[in-house]
C-alpha cells in the first residue's frame, strides 16, 4: 500500500484559518494573501450560495455578522453581495473589502501554489447538498482536483458530490465534534467517505486516535490550534496539520521542530 502524502507528523501542514483571519477581516482575499506572506501551506475558507447560484467566501449562511448587510445569503445576487462592506466590521481601516467568489479564492491558490481547504457552508441539508455538487464541479472545471479539499459538517452532502467527482480530495469533520473521540468511530467516518484526511477539535486529539488513522493511511488536522498552547499540544500529538488564525505563530512552531513548515 502506498503511503499517503498527506501524512505529515515530522513537517505538520500549516493552515491558515479563513486566511490571517487574527489580525485582518475573515475570508477576504487581504486575509488569504496575509496568510499566504507569513508562509501558510493551506488556506481553510468557507463556501456559500447566492440567489443566482454563483459561490462566494463567507463563512455564515447569513450576511450579518462580517458584511454590512443583513439576512441569508443565498436572498441575494453575487452582484448584491459584492456591494457589501466586508472588512468595516473588523476594523475601520478594512473598510470597502468586499466578499471574494470561490473562483477568486481557487486562483489565488493556484498563483500562490498552496493548497486550499473549501469547507461548505449552508442553513438546510439542501443547501449543503446543492453547495457540495456545485463546488465540486468547480473545482474540476477549474482543474484543481489535485489540490483543493472539500470539508464539511455534512458528510451526506459531501458523499453526493464524492459520487460526482469521483477524484474529489475530502477532509471532514468528525461528528460530533465536541465530544470524546471514539477512534473505530472516527475511522469510519472518514473512510466511509474515502477521506484521506479526518478533521478533528485539538482537544478530543488521543494517541489511540492518531494511530488509528495513521494505520489507515488517513492524516489529522487539527482545529482551532491559535493560541500557542493548542499549537504545543497538536505538534505534541504528531498531527498532520495545524488549522489556526495565527498563522505566523503556526509557522514558528512548526519551524521550532527543526522543519520548514509545509
Amino acid at each position: 500500500m502506498s503511503v499517503s502524502s498527506w501524512l505529515m507528523p515530522d513537517r505538520p501542514l500549516v493552515i491558515a484559518h479563513r486566511g490571517h483571519s487574527i489580525d485582518v477581516p475573515e475570508n477576504t482575499l487581504e486575509a488569504y494573501r496575509r496568510a499566504i506572506e507569513l508562509g501558510t501551506g493551506m488556506i481553510e475558507c468557507d463556501v456559500n450560495r447566492t440567489r443566482d447560484d454563483q459561490l462566494v467566501m463567507i463563512h455564515d449562511w447569513t450576511l450579518d455578522r462580517t458584511t454590512s448587510g443583513s439576512g441569508p445569503v443565498r436572498d441575494l445576487t453575487l452582484a448584491e453581495i459584492r456591494s457589501l462592506d466586508a472588512g468595516g466590521w473588523f476594523g475601520r481601516e478594512f473598510s470597502g473589502l468586499q466578499v471574494p467568489t470561490t473562483i477568486d479564492a481557487i486562483e489565488l491558490g493556484r498563483e500562490a501554489g498552496i493548497r486550499m481547504c473549501f469547507e461548505v457552508k449552508g442553513e438546510t441539508p439542501d443547501e449543503y447538498a446543492a453547495t457540495a455538487v456545485a463546488l465540486a464541479d468547480l473545482l474540476a472545471a477549474r482543474r484543481a482536483l489535485e489540490w483543493a479539499f472539500m470539508s464539511s459538517y455534512d458528510h451526506a452532502a459531501m458523499a453526493l458530490a464524492k459520487k460526482r467527482v469521483p477524484d474529489l480530495l475530502l477532509a471532514p469533520e468528525r461528528l460530533p465534534d465536541d465530544v470524546a473521540v471514539d477512534p473505530a468511530e472516527a475511522l469510519r467516518q472518514a473512510t466511509a467517505l474515502g477521506a484521506p484526511v479526518l478533521q478533528n477539535h485539538w482537544a478530543f486529539v488521543t494517541p489511540e486516535l492518531v494511530r488509528t488513522l495513521r494505520e489507515a493511511g488517513i492524516a489529522l488536522w487539527t482545529w482551532p490550534t491559535t493560541a500557542e498552547s493548542e499549537i504545543a499540544r497538536s505538534l505534541a500529538d504528531g498531527v498532520d496539520g495545524i488549522m489556526g488564525d495565527d498563522v505566523a505563530a503556526m509557522v514558528r512552531a512548526v519551524a521550532a521542530l527543526g522543519a520548514a513548515p509545509a
